[in-house]
């Protein structure tokens, strides 16, 4: 037998135990009010009643709790007349110290004592207050004594001399870390916004007579990452901001000389970058990540437009803190994938943007600096993180990293070779993608391919041909095998496409794309090859040969249609046909002679009659 007692005799027990606590409590009413203890209503005991069926689905999801309103009046009063009160008391504090500067009352050192033992005295009245249950009122007046204490400092640094400026900014420092303390003590995040903008006013309140710009970066250094290694800590999100936008933007414009292509410099503007990209990668706070690092970003490019006077190395020192941003940003991007996240929110939009933008940032960085390693070789840094992005994609399976690869490598061709070689080298990374995709079926691959081959048909067809020497073989100069190698390539990757099981709408129809390409780089190669060899007869040979050339294109295409059964293949044929057409009747009528006449608008009939023969014979089929 157990001696515990049943649960029924318990609550009894607990019962008797609570009438007899409310017994007591309404004698204690009535000795305080000098009423009868009998008037005095008894709340009635509850009946016990079985239990009841409880709700999950309510407990799961309980009811929003309603959020008391508050009228304009208590707002006002709680509020309002608080921010009126504290900017009196600072503004009655500024006004006395003036006034008694100006009538020459009491002597300065008793002047700025005042000031900073009448903050010291109103803000431990602030905290006294908070310890009673007042954190607004509490918190609003240790803001106001601290601000009376700024300015007992600063007129004592300032104005009075009774210090040395220097001093007067580290006093006004220890300020700042004694209202930080108490925002801690307290976990109020105004108070440390206000500490920390005290801090910050302070070097630009007592300017040094002498400006020394490594010990200003130095100060903003304790003062910004130590204030953002707080706000992490306390996940205040608003004072991290106005930390490192802070210690940025002060750096540029007070120590714009110490920050210019110095590794010191580098390196400052570098600890404000990692230090937001690690805090940011726990915290969702889009804003800092994206913003601070691009403007981390453009603090580096500007500090290095500055072209140096330093040695190769104290560059390569320099850059290693754009290296360290776009190292880190770039390890936190392996996973996940950036452009994977479902949904549009600011976190995902600012990801990928700092996907997007890191690589390219830390080109134009090097690109300002212009090491000596690089003036000549300046395809090497793209094609160094091509190939660390191509790695991390095809390991990982991750289609933006190995999209992002191919891309730099690219940009590496761009920035190296001429637009004709350039031209073959996007022809070869195609094919590439191609290979990638049918025999590994790497993600990203088909998209590799099809973008390519589309940017190598532009970039052949519109800017490369435009740097051909005019004394060039016609059929065998650069960039005619450049126009070789497309029409082949973009045939076997049109020919090798594949399609996968579910297929969006561009993968259905990247063949048919590849090729239009192919298509287009025969018509438009053919159109700048035959007048280039015949101009060179007579320019009547060149137009025939021209004109010739359409109309022939025109009748292959239409009968391939009719082979493969493509209307719209057809229908491209008699575009080229129709186009071929009014060159005939516009242009060559007039400028041809006799027997290019004949010759012309004998092709064309041919041409023309043939189509129709063809037309004709499917109709009767």
């Amino acid at each position: 037998m157990s001696d515990e007692p049943d649960a029924p005799e318990a609550i009894e027990r607990l019962e008797r135990r609570v009438a007899t606590l409310e017994d007591a409590v309404r004698r204690l009413i009535a000795l305080q009010t000098g009423t009868n203890p009998l008037q005095i209503p008894v709340r009635p005991r509850p009946r016990r009643e079985p239990a009841a069926e409880v709700d999950t689905t309510t407990l799961a999801n309980p009811p929003a709790p309603v959020r008391p309103t508050r009228d304009l009046e208590e707002w006002f009063g709680q509020r309002g007349l608080l921010v009126v009160g504290v900017l009196a008391l600072l503004a009655a504090g500024a006004f006395f110290l003036k006034y008694a500067f100006d009538r020459n009352w009491i002597s300065p050192l008793v002047r700025s004592s005042l000031a900073i033992v009448a903050g010291a005295g109103v803000a431990a009245w602030g905290h006294e207050r908070i310890g009673r249950g007042m954190r607004r009122y509490g918190a609003s007046l240790i803001g106001a004594g601290a601000g009376l204490v700024y300015l007992g400092l600063w007129a004592a640094a300032g104005p009075y001399a009774l210090v040395d400026r220097r001093v007067g900014v580290l006093l006004l420092a220890a300020s700042t870390v004694g209202v930080t303390l108490l925002a801690l003590h307290h976990e109020i995040e105004g108070l440390a916004i206000w500490a920390l903008a005290g801090a910050y006013l302070a070097p630009a309140l007592l300017p040094p007579p002498i400006p020394n710009q490594e010990a200003f970066l130095g100060y903003l250094e304790v003062v910004g990452i130590g204030t953002g290694i707080l706000a992490y800590a306390q996940s205040w999100r608003r004072t991290f901001d106005i930390a490192l936008f802070g210690y940025l933007l002060l750096a540029a414009t007070g120590a714009s000389d110490a920050l210019r292509a110095t590794p010191l410099g580098a390196w400052f503007i570098a600890a404000g970058a990692l230090l937001t990209l690690h805090v940011t990668r726990r915290q969702a706070w889009p804003e800092a990540r994206l913003f601070i690092i691009l403007v981390a970003w453009m603090m580096l490019g500007v500090s290095f437009d500055y072209r140096p006077t330093g040695t190769d190395a104290t560059l390569w020192l320099g850059l290693g803190a754009a290296f360290a941003i776009t190292g880190l940003l770039w390890w936190q991007q392996l996973a996940p994938d950036p452009f994977a996240a479902p949904g549009e929110s600011a976190e995902a939009a600012a990801e990928r943007l700092l996907f997007l933008c890191s690589p390219f940032a830390l080109l134009l960085v090097a690109r300002a600096a212009g090491p000596q390693l690089l003036e000549h070789r300046p395809g090497l840094l793209p094609a160094v993180l091509g190939a660390a992005y191509l790695a991390a994609g095809w390991t990982r399976r991750t289609p933006s990293l190995f999209i992002m690869g191919f891309a730099l490598f690219a940009l590496a061709c761009v920035v190296q070779w001429s637009t004709t070689v350039t031209a073959l080298c996007w022809t070869g990374l195609m094919l590439a993608a191609l290979a990638a995709d049918r025999a590994a079926e790497r993600p990203g691959a088909r998209v590799v391919a099809l973008g390519l081959g589309i940017l190598v048909g532009l970039e052949l067809l519109t800017v490369a041909v435009w740097s051909r020497h005019g004394s060039a073989p016609v059929f065998t100069d650069l960039w005619a095998l450049a126009l070789y190698a497309y029409i082949a390539a973009t045939a076997v990757a049109a020919r090798a496409w594949r399609v996968p099981a579910t297929p969006a709408p561009w993968e259905r129809r990247g063949a048919e794309a590849l090729w239009v390409m192919c298509g287009a780089a025969i018509l438009i190669g053919g159109s700048i090859q035959l007048p280039r060899f015949f101009w060179r007869q007579t320019a009547l040979a060149g137009d025939l040969a021209l004109s010739l050339w359409w109309l022939l294109y025109a009748g292959a295409l239409v009968q391939l249609g009719f082979r493969l059964n493509r209307k719209d293949v057809r229908s491209a044929g008699l575009a080229v046909a129709a186009g071929a057409a009014l060159k005939v009747v516009l242009y060559d009528l007039s400028t041809l002679e006799a027997l290019y006449r004949v010759a012309v608008f004998f092709a064309l009939a041919l041409i023309a009659l043939a189509v129709a023969y063809a037309y004709n014979r499917r109709a009767k089929t």
